[in-house]
């Protein structure tokens, strides 16, 4: 194993650890196996693209400059009319976004790491190395990270605005990644708290889709917290900015480089100091019962599963009578559910797919009023939701264990369709099916039960659009059979080409509104075409 940069920079304080009752020599030792295991893991950065890994790289330090080009978006936002306020918030909105994505998405591994206490626990090491052991475990992948994000903006504001704004942007970041670093372990020891260590592990993927969302709302909520007006930016205070921490870091450059003295900005400016502090205190505090509750990770509720599995089993009998697709539809669902890379490059897109259209009508509304909106086609919106289907087709042929693929050839299957379509039925059950009725939920709400219909329309283009996408990005390879590190853009012509064919439909759609009671005739056609469609794409 070959020594570490940062183990050679801890040396240094050896006297120290040795001082607190930490058995250096110990913790040295533990910190290099694990830097050593982590550095042959493939960070979620490089989840679109070709690499090598049977060669002994350091996947996650070759991939900091992926990093360093996210740092630079928010070099622009620097030189924003000298207005601290608004720049620093909007930067502190991106970085947070970017850090805490990080954090859950790579870093969960080494937070959620249980192996310490079934491996190293029943030796004679004390609890107090252990536990330094993972926090600087985790702050060495966090001091990388962020400094590679933030290393360019930090350079640009010390030569362009220099050394006050340098040294105050310097310690808001130090004060981010606490508050991250802590925001995520009180998620973990939430859920932990409540449920079994199975369901955490689904609902960091849920936590991405969330995230996902947060930086689309969290936009919006950020930039109406400013009022442009005569080509100036006003600050328009309300409640729920103290719930907003970009907005936290924004006033407390306010107040110390511009000196502004309204109350609610210095509240919000002692928030960005004394927060994240309070915060790592408690997390300190609670690390004993995080490391107690981290052993529901090798426990699941069994008997919740149980419960559900009578429901389950009647509506996939109804979707799938036969019994051969139905096999395949279990498959299928059990490894979109399960397979790590694939949730990776799906499920943000998800959350993509679930905000975008709100978005939008959002936007829209600023101009107009809310009973406008209503009274309007805004619904057409949700066409946007189908965006999310060619990520799952194209990814569906993907497999982290696709050498495990010779099972189609030994399994008792005798129509090939039925592997195609059980895999599309899984995936549009599994993932689409449940954005898309969120989404109705919302619709029928804002524009009541005369939508209905058209809905109804977006479903069923919605079926014959997967199934189109299925048939032209699955390249006739079975399912799961294909390893990720060929899944590249080599398709990207292919996806354009299914993003047209969204356009089509909505186009169809709204030109069937025109007519008296075109939308049903409408609704009849895709029903017959759905039908065909289907029977043609899988006919055995």
């Amino acid at each position: 194993m070959s020594d570490f940069m940062s183990l050679r920079f801890l040396d240094r304080f050896e006297k120290g650890f040795n001082k607190v009752g930490i058995e250096y020599p110990l913790l040295r030792h533990i910190l290099k196996i694990k830097l050593t295991m982590d550095s042959r893991r493939i960070p979620t950065v490089y989840s679109q693209q070709k690499v090598d890994e049977s060669k002994d790289k350091n996947h996650f330090l070759r991939s900091l400059w992926i990093y360093a080009l996210y740092g630079l978006a928010v070099v622009p936002f620097l030189f924003f009319a000298d207005q601290y306020f608004f720049q620093m918030s909007i930067i502190f909105g991106v970085l947070m976004f970017i850090l805490m994505t990080s954090m859950i998405s790579d870093f969960s591994a080494v937070l959620l790491d249980i192996r310490d206490r079934a491996i190293i626990g029943p030796k004679p090491i004390n609890k107090r190395t252990l536990s330094a052991a993972k926090m600087i475990h985790v702050s060495i992948y966090m001091f990388f990270l962020t400094t590679a994000t933030v290393a360019v903006p930090l350079v640009v504001s010390l030569f362009s605005m220099g050394i006050g704004f340098f040294l105050l942007f310097l310690l808001e970041v130090i004060l981010l990644v606490m508050l991250i670093l802590v925001l995520t372990a009180c998620i973990y020891i939430f859920i932990l708290r409540f449920f079994d260590g199975e369901r955490l592990k689904n609902m960091i993927n849920y936590i991405q889709i969330l995230l996902t969302i947060g930086i689309f709302i969290g936009y919006q909520v950020v930039i109406r917290s400013f009022e442009f007006i005569a080509m100036e930016i006003n600050f328009t205070p309300a409640w729920w900015q103290l719930l907003t921490p970009p907005v936290w870091f924004g006033a407390l450059h306010e107040v110390i480089l511009q000196g502004e003295r309204s109350i609610f900005v210095i509240i919000l400016a002692v928030m960005a100091i004394l927060i994240p502090i309070l915060m790592m205190i408690l997390y300190v505090r609670l690390m004993p019962t995080f490391e107690h509750q981290l052993q529901k990770l090798s426990h699941t509720e069994v008997g919740v599963k149980k419960r559900q599995a009578k429901w389950k089993k009647t509506f996939v009998k109804w979707i799938s009578p036969n019994k051969e697709e139905r096999s395949v539809y279990y498959f299928a669902r059990s490894m979109m559910k399960s397979e790590r890379e694939f949730k990776l490059k799906v499920y943000p897109s998800l959350g993509f797919a679930i905000v975008v259209p709100f978005i939008f009508m959002f936007s829209m509304s600023q101009a107009s009023s809310f009973d406008d909106l209503r009274d309007g086609n805004s619904y057409y919106f949700i066409y946007f939701s189908l965006l999310v289907i060619p990520t799952i087709f194209s990814m569906v042929k993907y497999s982290s264990g696709y050498k495990g693929s010779w099972i189609y050839e030994v399994a008792s299957i005798q129509h090939r369709s039925s592997i195609y379509s059980g895999t599309l039925k899984a995936g549009l059950v599994t993932l689409f099916f449940p954005v898309f009725f969120i989404q109705c939920i919302v619709f029928l709400w804002l524009f009541s039960y005369q939508i209905f219909v058209d809905l109804l329309v977006v479903l069923m283009s919605s079926i014959i659009y997967s199934t189109a996408s299925l048939k032209v990005l699955s390249n006739r390879a079975f399912p799961f059979s294909e390893s990720f590190s060929l899944a590249q853009h080599k398709e990207s012509g292919k996806v354009f080409g299914l993003i047209l064919v969204i356009v089509a439909f909505y186009g169809l759609h709204s030109v069937s509104s025109l007519f008296p009671n075109g939308t049903y005739v409408y609704a009849v056609i895709l029903f017959i075409s759905m039908i065909v469609t289907w029977k043609m794409t899988f006919r055995k």
